[in-house]
């Protein structure tokens, strides 16, 4: 029976790692993020760069910079057999898993995927266009493609060199019968990509789809709960009728916070036009003002400072023809409307939240402790079982390298600057303490899985710590040597 139980139990761990796939990236492709200069006046764009780890059987991309592009954010994106995953990589292992949800979009089921069918959108038709062009040493040609949004056709440009062994286009283009290295792209925004450089790369990532989407559905499912919760308990709609009862605080109300209602425009152009424009007076209302605090500044005075500014501003979009006449004449009524709202709204300060009764207090304070208890896992002590012997570090991976000044300088080349104990798995235990409190300081890389780090460091320092008297008195004086010369 015994015998039996050990085989099962062999065989159910074979089928579970068998979903695990490995994929290797040979080639790290960099690109230039460009925007157009007009929008540098207003926006911090500069210096913003993606990473495409190309492979035979999958794609990697991973921006540098603060800007969202194309629907990826800074952890990345990962596409393989024409499904595209927002991505998180665990530093630990390289191990990639899909970026959980944030919201459960009611009635919007596209919205709600675990990944996406493409990457630029819904592409309508492709062309070659039969004109060649040089840059930055690689020969391309150019194709059209018009992309599907929001009902309105879209015309974007891409410069392919059809030639080269690095195959990116069929991962970002599928199902187009075109392959070769994207050298170029610019789309109908005129925001663009624009390759800076190759090299070779060793990254190896694994990735279990189907417990990546089964995970994914899973957190999906309990923010659909908390959606359908909030609208359909009796007890938090009585108590969010109370609190507005006593608040009556307008001023989300203002127009100028509320600007998101005034872009509603036919014409995307304009709309789009109007959200770069429109976040100038809200800074200038917020300069001139100490607006969420005190409702008693010169809010007519910030009013016209920012209205002559945004005029200035849309005639320039329209001399430098991001828009046309008509487009700059619809944009300037919206301003109108806008502004005249503004003018006309009448700010009410409302009541403090303590003045609630305190049954009121009880329920709202009964709802947010279940709220809390539904959302947060409850912690689960697991780091006495890992296994440390195969390492992994986030300052270790390639997708790290622009994230390391963020990190004490020890952690640049980390394996040459541990000592050369005599005990060989303390220097392997030491690596791993030292490069576990690294990958801390870099964890806004999006490489860091903040758990599981944590749990690393805490079983180096208690096997450092079991084996601390058995180690030699040279270990000993090495090992603090180390440790005080860190800074």
């Amino acid at each position: 029976m015994k015998k039996l139980f050990y085989s099962l139990f062999a065989l159910c761990s074979l089928t579970l790692s068998a979903q695990d796939k490995t994929f290797s990236f040979d080639k790290k492709v960099n690109y230039e993020i460009k925007v157009p200069e007009e929008y540098l006046t207003f926006l911090s764009l500069e210096n913003l760069n993606i990473n495409f780890y190309s492979g035979k059987e999958g794609l990697l991309g991973h921006s540098e910079g603060a800007l969202s592009f194309y629907g990826f954010n800074t952890t990345g994106f990962f596409t393989t057999n024409n499904k595209f995953f927002d991505v998180k990589v665990n530093s630990l292992e390289n191990i990639l898993s899909i970026d959980f949800p944030q919201y459960y979009y009611n009635g919007l089921e596209q919205m709600n995927q675990p990944y996406n069918d493409n990457f630029f959108g819904k592409i309508q038709s492709f062309k070659k266009l039969n004109t060649t062009e040089n840059y930055n040493g690689y020969t391309c040609n150019n194709f059209e493609f018009e992309v599907l949004e929001n009902d309105e056709l879209k015309t974007n440009t891409v410069c392919i060199d059809e030639k080269n062994t690095i195959n990116n286009a069929k991962f970002l283009i599928p199902n187009q019968k075109v392959n070769g290295l994207i050298v170029k792209l610019v789309d109908h925004s005129s925001n663009g990509l624009f390759i800076k450089s190759v090299n070779n790369s060793s990254l190896k990532v694994t990735f279990d789809e189907k417990k990546s989407i089964e995970d994914y559905n899973q957190e999906l499912a309990k923010l659909k709960a908390e959606y359908e919760s909030n609208y359909t308990n009796e007890i938090v709609d009585s108590v969010a009728t109370n609190v507005e009862d006593y608040l009556l605080d307008n001023r989300y109300d203002d127009p100028i916070l509320a600007y998101y209602n005034y872009a509603n425009s036919d014409n995307e152009k304009v709309n789009s036009a109007f959200n770069t424009i429109v976040t100038l007076p809200y800074s200038i209302m917020q300069q001139d003002s100490d607006y969420d605090n005190e409702f008693d500044y010169d809010r007519l005075k910030a009013l016209k400072t920012s209205e002559a500014s945004t005029k200035q501003i849309v005639k320039q979009f329209s001399k430098n023809g991001l828009i046309n006449k008509s487009e700059a004449k619809e944009l300037n009524n919206i301003f109108k409307k806008l502004y005249k709202d503004a003018k006309d709204f009448k700010l009410i300060k409302g009541q403090n939240l303590s003045d609630l009764n305190n049954e009121a207090m009880y329920i709202a304070d009964s709802a947010a402790v279940s709220f809390e208890d539904y959302i947060f896992d409850e912690y689960s002590s697991q780091y006495k079982a890992i296994d440390i012997k195969d390492i992994s570090l986030a300052i270790d991976n390639e997708t790290s390298e622009s994230f390391l000044k963020m990190a004490p300088k020890h952690c640049q080349d980390l394996k040459k600057n541990v000592p050369a104990f005599s005990d060989k798995n303390l220097k392997n235990l030491v690596y791993n303490y030292v490069g576990q409190v690294c990958d801390l300081y870099i964890y806004h890389s999006g490489n860091v899985g903040l758990v599981s780090t944590i749990d690393a460091l805490r079983k180096s320092v208690l096997e450092i710590y079991m084996k601390y008297d058995s180690i030699s008195k040279e270990d000993k004086e090495k090992l603090k040597i180390y440790l005080d010369s860190l800074d």
